[in-house]
């Protein structure tokens, strides 16, 4: 009886059963890091927001003590309730704010390990070349599936970080956005690793159609 019986892979079974638009697990491991590095990256700005507005609490502080040496007793005695106000809202916020840092490094260390695990599953898919396609996109060859998981793999951790904590810096302060080594999209952006994945295809394709039109 056995012998007549057709057998099929697992991975291929399950295959057949991924919901329409899930991700490929290439794609997923990807997707991932790209996800880490954004909740790094709101880490950081939730961070920066924090010291600004104590840094911005002061200076209020300041520029009314300074104004009450040069007013009348009311404007004085009004500038004076104001900075006390103030004083209380900033130590109000101290005392919260190292809560808030622990929080927020708490959620940082938790996505550097998501990203750590992310990558080691891609060097995991670089190092095995007996897995089955339903790893990756159809539309894509090993050899382009490999060349994706590599340029994923070209940040480490802690470069994807510093990254992500310079965008964060800059979108608070309002500064144009650092672009790693000059690409359009990089993981930590709104747009996420699927635009990122665009430009390496249309980079891809470019190449190849030059290269076809030079024979």
């Amino acid at each position: 009886m056995l012998q007549d019986t057709n057998w099929i892979k697992a991975g291929r079974l399950y295959a057949g059963a991924r919901p329409v638009g899930a991700l490929f697990p290439l794609e997923s491991a990807m997707d991932e890091i790209g996800r880490a590095a954004r909740d790094i990256a709101f880490c950081e700005a939730a961070e920066a927001i924090a010291l600004n507005r104590i840094s911005a609490l002061k200076e209020m502080i300041a520029a009314c003590e300074a104004e009450i040496m040069l007013q009348d007793d009311d404007v004085a005695a009004e500038l004076q309730s104001a900075s006390e106000s103030l004083r209380e809202e900033l130590a109000s916020f101290e005392g919260t704010l190292p809560l808030e840092l622990d929080f927020h490094a708490d959620q940082r260390d938790q996505a550097v390990v998501r990203i750590i695990a992310a990558q080691k599953r891609l060097r995991g898919f670089i190092a095995r070349t007996d897995q089955d396609v339903e790893l990756f996109d159809p539309a894509l060859t090993r050899e382009e599936a490999v060349t994706l998981a590599e340029a994923a793999l070209a940040r480490a951790p802690e470069e994807i970080v510093l990254s992500a904590r310079a965008e964060a810096r800059a979108r608070v302060a309002g500064a144009p956005i650092p672009m790693p080594e000059g690409e359009g999209y990089h993981f930590t952006q709104p747009e996420g690793w699927t635009a990122w994945l665009a430009t390496r295809l249309a980079a891809s394709a470019g190449v190849t159609l030059r290269r076809a039109g030079a024979r």
